[in-house]
């Protein structure tokens, strides 16, 4: 058995697995307040890009910004209920009643929901980037960079533009980083993209990203550093 977790594992490295191991990968969606979904073996060729359904007695919803629950297909924050949902934060009555709405947890992150009821990952709701007054989700231009062969991660943020409002930039984590030209691999980026205004402003290669103790990227790290570097201010 191969179990993912914890944070969203790109297409392309699940497809890889699945093609050096098949027929064990699962992968878990959750929320610590208490909700989840599983991908399970048997659904993971079919359902390549979801995190799975609800598990049994659980519930997942999607909602727009009015807290209504939209179409399957529809972006919208997840939210979701079942057994193992926490009463509350302790000694913070002000979280809880900003989490739990209606009996449902809201979780902070973009999704959608097929016919199906399986769930597909968007991005954070904090990590999108809005630019010329158009939604851009960081996740859609890293499953492009990952694809690139001396590429092993990737992280899109947005940082403050003149002309766009935001405009999204590129830190990546390569294979063999004296192999890596920047600028080249901007350009070999912005061609995959789906549409312009996805294309990155600019390529910085890192040796490793910023961590939490859980292995979590620190993406607000490596932006505030970028920023930094380059006397930028929100």
């Amino acid at each position: 058995m191969l179990l993912s977790l914890g944070a969203p594992l790109h297409i392309e490295h699940k497809r890889r697995l699945m093609t050096a191991l098949p027929n064990r990968f699962h992968e878990l969606y959750g929320i610590t307040e208490g909700f989840m979904t599983v991908l399970d073996r048997d659904d993971a060729e079919r359902k390549t890009g979801s995190v799975g359904a609800a598990m049994p007695f659980g519930a997942v919803r999607i909602i727009d910004t009015g807290g209504r629950t939209v179409p399957a297909g529809e972006i919208g924050e997840i939210c979701g209920r079942g057994p193992m949902m926490m009463s509350g934060y302790h000694g913070r009555p002000d979280l809880t009643e900003r989490t739990i709405v209606d009996g449902w947890i809201r979780s902070g992150d973009l999704g959608y929901l097929d016919e199906d009821g399986y769930l597909y990952l968007v991005d954070r709701m904090k990590d999108m980037i809005i630019s010329g007054g158009v939604n851009i989700y960081p996740r859609d231009i890293e499953e492009i960079a990952v694809t690139h062969s001396n590429v092993c991660e990737a992280c899109v943020f947005g940082v403050p533009d003149p002309k766009w409002g935001e405009v999204p930039i590129g830190a990546v984590v390569c294979a063999s980083a004296s192999a890596i030209d920047a600028t080249l691999l901007k350009d070999w980026i912005n061609q995959r993209v789906a549409a312009k205004f996805q294309r990155v402003k600019d390529i910085v290669v890192l040796d490793d990203f910023p961590r939490n103790v859980a292995g979590k990227t620190l993406k607000r790290e490596i932006r505030a550093r970028y920023m930094g570097d380059r006397g930028l201010h929100d």
